[in-house]
């Protein structure tokens, strides 16, 4: 009988990468394919998720709560980039795991609506200045910023609206 399981992994750092139908991998980094998954999806979600992870609680140091728990923190996280690859795991994993309050930078009509269904409480356009619309949501400094695309282009802006010893990844 032949049994055919489909696994996923992130990569090894001591390897390059490959577009290959076989790869030997440490059997430590691997994990099975949730069947829930198409192929396509596996294939994109290791690198995405794990980068939004430690983005998150390693590098911002966001509080994670249980995913069941409807408590709010006064944490309030902005999301530059929310539409891409990162930043759309980044948003639902901020969402389910944490109690903050979730800005999503997002420009077209058709991300805006995307990154509000999957999980951000407001939503700016990257393309305006940031600050007046951020201070127009009246729900206080930002604690937490995710810049994930363009730092260079918004950094003054986040040192303006980020609260005192807030973070920024």
């Amino acid at each position: 009988m032949l049994v055919s399981l489909m696994f996923f992994y992130a990569g090894d750092l001591t390897r390059q990468g490959s577009n290959a139908e076989f790869q030997l991998v440490d059997e430590r980094i691997v994990g099975r394919k949730p069947k829930s998954l198409s192929d396509a999806e596996a294939a994109a979600l290791p690198l995405t998720a794990i980068a939004a992870w430690e983005l998150l609680f390693e590098h911002l140091g966001l509080q994670q709560q249980a995913p069941e728990s409807n408590d709010k923190s006064n944490e309030i996280l902005l999301v530059v980039g929310a539409a891409g690859g990162a930043g759309s795991i980044l948003v639902q994993l901020a969402k389910t795991l944490t109690g903050a309050t979730i800005i999503a930078a997002a420009s077209r009509e058709s991300s805006q609506a995307w990154v509000n269904k999957l999980g951000a409480d407001h939503v700016v356009d990257h393309t305006k200045d940031l600050a007046p619309q951020i201070e127009a949501l009246g729900i206080g400094q930002v604690t937490h910023v995710a810049s994930l695309n363009s730092t260079e282009a918004y950094f003054e802006t986040y040192t303006q609206i980020l609260a005192p010893f807030g973070k920024i990844g």
